[in-house]
């Protein structure tokens, strides 16, 4: 109540302002909505966005969050799915009875109730996974207190540190950064606009002196230009943490060469666990120890692993994680709930294995995986691979084409750029790659694109990638 601390730095909005606010929003909810009741909140970030949340949960609510720029068929079927109460937005999209609170729209849907809601419940998160109809993640107050707990153990945290935010608002790691930096009463600037404005994003953080970064690989890339162009050491950056990608040697010398004085933390994570699963701090001084791809860690407290191989021989296999940070249960369509645990375990759809010093490294998506013959191949463990030895700048994808004897064969795709700067290593991919990767995980084919087709989330598409091969009957 009485903490003058800045919340949001370029707001000058203090905690106990936020406080404030949040019990307005409170108040609110206490007499309108039922313990249990869910309150659907597609909002861009804002001092409103945090309000709600806390107060929901002291009302005892649950928050499920929709992304503002979601055409009005997704928002009718996850305020359906979730049944929720309550549907706070800036727009005026339906005809139901609605109030306008501090310029937001609230409709009123008196007639949902989520019987499947329980005591504990806080987030429902929908994550498209590999489904085309979005699963609602449940999560508890236990699960997220765990994580973010565990995180701030392990990258210690101070009150003095400052971040910003742009993770898109209905994310799982948008509200994970948001209450570990509440957690440690952390000051933060929030961006609604993810990347698209990399010049003011750079401004603000030195502006600011912000010292603690949340900055994927493809972010990274988008801001390297302008950080080269103005000639600018981040010497405030105490800490850049990066997931999402696989991250090599080359991506660490490059985040250095901008960030010489951070701490990088590689991490690996997923929405079902609160989100994040583990961590690995990176040493220099032994980066000789790893050949190019750069584990993910080890657990976090609360979280454990397994590995499960098809055979005895396989190097690598399932990744099952189990802990106190798991969500509860998948909210499915029509309101069914239904669980993906095995004896308490979780498939988390990934493929990788653990070293001797107990550390995960990631091989990709399952899903992505194919068989070459007998062989098994992981596309994400190859693609580094061939990128830096063909000296290609793009993104470059494995795909996968039908093969009447091998079952699939692998087919290299990268920008059509790329292919004509380095068409003649890209025609000899056998010859080029042959020191570096065994017969059966090297392209037996090039095809070039213009643009690498992207999923809603900004993911490169390769379920579409794998389509265009087929059709190019190559």
């Amino acid at each position: 109540k009485k903490n003058k601390r800045v919340l949001l730095i370029n707001e000058n909005y203090s905690y106990d302002q936020f406080y404030n606010d949040t019990i307005f929003y409170f108040n609110f909810f206490k007499k309108y909505l039922r313990k249990k009741d869910v309150i659907a909140v597609s909002l861009n970030y804002s001092k409103d966005y945090l309000n709600i949340i806390f107060a929901a949960q002291k009302n005892g609510n649950i928050v499920t969050f929709i992304n503002p720029n979601a055409p009005k068929s997704e928002k009718e079927f996850l305020i359906k799915n979730s049944k929720s109460k309550l549907f706070i937005s800036k727009d005026k999209l339906f005809k139901s009875k609605f109030k306008i609170l501090n310029n937001l729209c609230i409709y009123f849907f008196s007639d949902n109730f989520n019987s499947k809601i329980k005591k504990n419940d806080v987030f429902i998160i929908y994550t498209s996974g590999t489904t085309s109809r979005p699963k609602g993640v449940i999560l508890t107050i236990d699960s997220i207190s765990s994580n973010i707990n565990a995180i701030s153990q392990d990258l210690k945290f101070k009150n003095k540190d400052s971040t910003i935010i742009f993770s898109p608002p209905h994310y799982a790691m948008a509200y994970s950064q948001i209450l570990t930096c509440m957690l440690n009463q952390m000051s933060f600037i929030l961006i609604s606009s993810g990347f698209k404005f990399p010049g003011s994003i750079l401004d603000k953080i030195i502006m600011h002196k912000i010292n603690v970064i949340n900055l994927s690989i493809s972010s990274f890339r988008i801001l390297y230009p302008i950080i080269k162009k103005k000639k600018t050491l981040l010497k405030n950056i105490r800490l850049i943490m990066s997931g999402g990608m696989q991250m090599t040697k080359e991506n660490i010398y490059e985040y250095k060469k901008i960030f010489n004085k951070a701490t990088i933390v590689n991490f690996y994570g997923c929405t079902e666990n609160s989100p994040r699963i583990s961590h690995f701090h990176v040493d220099l001084k032994k980066l000789k120890e790893h050949k190019n791809i750069i584990p993910v860690g080890k657990t976090l407290k609360g979280v454990k692993i397994n590995i499960i191989r098809r055979n005895e021989n396989d190097k690598f296999g399932k990744i099952f994680i189990s802990g106190t940070s798991l969500m509860r249960d998948y909210l499915l369509e029509n309101n069914e709930l239904k669980k993906k645990f095995k004896n308490n375990w979780f498939n988390t759809g990934d493929i990788g294995y653990i070293d001797k010093n107990q550390n995960i490294f990631l091989m990709g998506r399952e899903d992505d995986s194919f068989r070459v013959g007998h062989e098994k191949l992981c596309p994400e463990e190859i693609e580094p691979i061939i990128k830096k030895n063909l000296k290609l700048k793009s993104d470059v994808i494995v795909g996968k084409l039908k093969n009447k004897i091998l079952d699939w064969e692998p087919v290299l795709v990268t920008s059509r750029s790329d292919y004509k700067k380095n068409r003649k290593s890209l025609k000899n991919l056998k010859k080029n790659l042959n020191n570096y990767l065994v017969n059966y995980k090297i392209p037996s084919r090039v095809i070039a694109l213009d643009n690498m087709p992207k999923t809603l989330y900004g993911k490169i598409d390769r379920k579409k990638i794998n389509e265009i091969i087929q059709k190019k009957k190559i």
